[in-house]
C-alpha cells in the first residue's frame, strides 16, 4: 500500500515579486486613468488656472491688462447686487430642490410597481429631461403668455387668476413659474436614479416587513428610504448643483426681471462678462462661484459620511 504524500505548503511570494506585482498594478491603474486625467487637466484645471490669473487683473476689452491683486474679489464681496443675486439663488435652490426631490420620490414610488402602461408612463415622465433648459424655458414662456398661453387660460377657467394677469410682472409668480418649469424639466433623471436604488432592494425585505405587520408609511420610512440613502444623496447633490447654477431658464423666461429681482449668480456673471465687458471682475465672480459650489459639495459629502457612520 503506497504512502500518501502530503501537499507541500504554498510558498509566500518573495519581496521582489510583490514589488514587481505592485508596480505593474500601479502602472496599469495610471495608464487607465491617464486619458481622463489629461482631459480634466486640459478642459478644467488649465482654464480654471487661467481664470484665476485673469481675476487678478483689470482686464479691459481693449487695451493692456493691469495687475490689481485681489481688488476684484473685494469688489465682488462688497457688491450689494452680488449679495442679492446670492440670496435669490439660495432661495430658488432651496425651493426647487425640496420640491424636486419630493416629487421625484413620489413619482418613483408610484411607477415602481408593475401595472399596464408602466413603461410608457416612465418614458413620458423622463422625456422632458431630454430637452435643453433654453427650449424648455421658451416653451413655458409661450404657455404662460397672457393672451395666447394655455396656463393663464386654465387659471382663469378655474378662478385662480383674473383675466389679463401678467404672471411675469411680480417676483413671486415669476419664481413659482420658473421653479415649476425646472422641476418638470429635471424630475425624469432624478426619478430614474431613485428607481434604480429601489429596484436594488431585495423583495424579501418587504415580504418580511409585511409579515411583521408594517404599513406603507413604516415600510417607506424604515426600509425604503434608509436603503436608498446613497441614491437619494446623489439626487440631492444633482438637484442642488443644477438649480444653483441655473441660467438658461432665467435668460429665456424672465431676463432677470421684474426689476432685476430674478438675477442668479450665473446670470450676474453673464452680465459682468458679456454685457458690461468687465472680464477681470467676471473672472473673480467665476472663482467665487466655484468656491461656493465646492463648499456645498463638500458639506453634502461630509453629511452623508456622518450619516453613514451613525447608522
Amino acid at each position: 500500500m503506497s504512502e500518501r504524500r502530503e501537499a507541500a505548503p504554498p510558498t509566500a511570494p518573495s519581496p521582489v515579486t510583490r514589488r514587481s506585482t505592485a508596480t505593474r498594478e500601479a502602472l496599469t491603474g495610471w495608464s487607465l486613468a491617464l486619458p481622463a486625467s489629461f482631459l480634466i487637466a486640459v478642459f478644467f484645471v488649465l482654464p480654471f488656472g487661467m481664470n484665476i490669473g485673469m481675476s487678478l487683473f483689470d482686464w479691459p476689452t481693449f487695451g493692456t491688462p493691469s495687475f490689481i491683486g485681489v481688488d476684484n474679489y473685494a469688489k465682488v464681496l462688497s457688491d450689494p447686487d452680488f449679495a442679492r443675486a446670492v440670496l435669490f439663488t439660495v432661495s430658488y435652490t432651496l425651493g426647487c430642490s425640496a420640491l424636486g426631490v419630493a416629487v421625484s420620490l413620489g413619482l418613483a414610488l408610484l411607477v415602481r410597481p408593475r401595472f399596464p402602461g408602466r413603461t410608457a408612463i416612465r418614458t413620458f415622465l423622463f422625456a422632458p429631461f431630454t430637452i435643453g433648459f433654453a427650449p424648455a424655458g421658451l416653451l413655458w414662456l409661450a404657455m404662460s403668455n397672457t393672451r395666447t398661453g394655455v396656463l393663464p387660460a386654465i387659471a382663469i377657467s378655474l378662478g385662480l387668476a383674473p383675466e389679463g394677469t401678467d404672471w411675469f410682472a411680480h417676483t413671486g409668480s415669476t419664481l413659482v413659474l420658473v421653479i415649476i418649469m425646472t422641476v418638470w424639466k429635471t424630475i425624469g433623471l432624478t426619478m430614474l436614479v431613485l428607481l434604480i436604488g429601489m429596484d436594488s432592494i431585495p423583495q424579501e425585505v418587504y415580504e418580511a416587513a409585511k409579515l411583521d405587520g408594517a404599513g406603507a408609511w413604516t415600510t417607506l420610512m424604515r426600509i425604503t428610504l434608509p436603503l436608498i440613502s446613497k441614491p437619494l444623496s446623489l439626487v440631492i447633490l444633482l438637484t442642488v448643483t443644477t438649480t444653483f447654477l441655473g441660467f438658461d431658464q432665467f435668460f429665456t423666461m424672465t431676463e432677470g426681471g421684474p426689476n432685476n429681482s430674478t438675477v442668479t449668480i450665473v446670470y450676474y456673471l453673464y452680465n459682468k462678462a458679456f454685457v458690461n465687458l468687465d472680464r477681470g471682475y467676471a473672472a473673480a465672480v467665476a472663482v467665487v462661484i466655484v468656491a461656493i459650489m465646492a463648499a456645498i459639495s463638500l458639506l453634502q459629502v461630509r453629511l452623508q459620511r456622518g450619516k453613514g457612520a451613525t447608522s
